[in-house]
This record gives C-alpha cells, sequence and structure tokens, in this order.
C-alpha cells in the first residue's frame, strides 16, 4: 500500500524532535460514547485507520474557533482538506494565510478547508481556546473551522507493546504542516508535509 504521508523536498516544514502522545490520557478520549457530540477527538472503529492511501479516515471530534463541535463525518461527500498545524510553526503561519482564499475559490465544488492546531504556543502543550480563535482571526479564517485539537487526541500514540494496529488511535504526524485529502468517501487519496499553495490546489483538483 502505498503511505498515506510523503515528505517533499524543498518545502520548509516544522519537525520537533519528538511527537508523543500520553496513552492513557488518548484511551480516555477513546472510551467516550460516539453519541455524545463531545469534542473526544478521534473516534476508532474496526474500518478505519490513517497509514495509507484508500483508507477510510475514523471519524473526529472537535471544538472549532466558535465554540461548536465539528464532526468530520457530518461532512461526508465533500472532499476535505486537512491541515495539521501548530501554532508555534513559521511554516505553519504562513500556509494559514492561504486557507481562506483556498476554501473560496473551491467552496461551490465542495471541498472543505480544516485546519487542526495540534499545539499551542508552546510545542507539546495544545492549544487554548484564545489560541484557535486567534488563528482564524489574525488569519481571516470565516468558513474554514479551526479545530482545537491536541497530541494526545489526534496523534497516535505508538507507545511499546500497544496492541493497536498503527495509524487506528491517531494520525502519524512527523512534522507540521501536514497536509490529508479525504476524498468524497471519506478515504485518502493524497498526502504530503510542507505547504506549497499551488501544490495543495493540484491536490485538491484530483479530488474533484
Amino acid at each position: 500500500m502505498k503511505s498515506i504521508i510523503f515528505i517533499m523536498g524543498m518545502i520548509s516544514a516544522c519537525g520537533p524532535s519528538e511527537l508523543k502522545t500520553d496513552k492513557q490520557k488518548m484511551d480516555t478520549a477513546q472510551t467516550e460514547s460516539p453519541t455524545e457530540a463531545e469534542p473526544v477527538g478521534i473516534i476508532t472503529s474496526e474500518d478505519c485507520q490513517q497509514i495509507d492511501i484508500g483508507d477510510k479516515a475514523c471519524n473526529f471530534r472537535l471544538t472549532d474557533q466558535t465554540g461548536k463541535t465539528w464532526d468530520l463525518y457530518e461532512h461526508s461527500g465533500q472532499v476535505i482538506v486537512l491541515d495539521f498545524s501548530a501554532v508555534w510553526c513559521y511554516p505553519c503561519q504562513l500556509a494559514g494565510d492561504h486557507s481562506q482564499t483556498i476554501q473560496d475559490e473551491f467552496q461551490d465544488d465542495g471541498v472543505q478547508m480544516v485546519t487542526v492546531l495540534v499545539d499551542g504556543a508552546t510545542s507539546g502543550l495544545g492549544p487554548t481556546e484564545e489560541e484557535v480563535e486567534y488563528w482564524a482571526n489574525s488569519h481571516g479564517i470565516t468558513t474554514a473551522p479551526v479545530l482545537q485539537g491536541s497530541r494526545e487526541k489526534m496523534i497516535d500514540s505508538q507507545v511499546p507493546g500497544a496492541t493497536e494496529e498503527p495509524g487506528v488511535t491517531g494520525y502519524l504526524l512527523n512534522a507540521f504542516p501536514t497536509y490529508l485529502y479525504i476524498g468524497r468517501d471519506m478515504k485518502f487519496y493524497a498526502g504530503h508535509v510542507g505547504f506549497s499553495e499551488e501544490y495543495v490546489r493540484q491536490k485538491i483538483q484530483e479530488g474533484l
């Protein structure tokens, strides 16, 4: 199978030395009932994972910049672009400047740009509500959700001795920003690390 993420040359990205999660916190998040509309992060099931092109994405719920819960599966039928970023990451900030422009261009085609902030201003610490709201406002984002994520909720723990398959409890992220593209069938069709406005547009066109 083709891996969902590949490294793009000549495109800057932030790569912290460690992108680890707290396994216990992630397990707690997974025990939330999927019928509860709460921002629980990744919701696992037997028919989904986040590791190869063609995999069905697992559902997730996070809070957006308006304080509402955003549910991935509620957007089935759209082409979804997931931008995993961090507030402290300069290339992520550059990418954020283009999110609304790209959203405006492709909105009528059923495309949804989504920014998932995994870290806040400090590496390893999740963003605050204020940081999520500031990110949206400072980048002029109005119709593309900016979500309050965390490493515990969104990154695969991969701790020694783990019994789960990799890419089930979270995403295998190694750097920021990481872009993943989900087709109208909720399956991944592309992914890359780093930002290029032209390349993002090209990948969106492939999913239309």
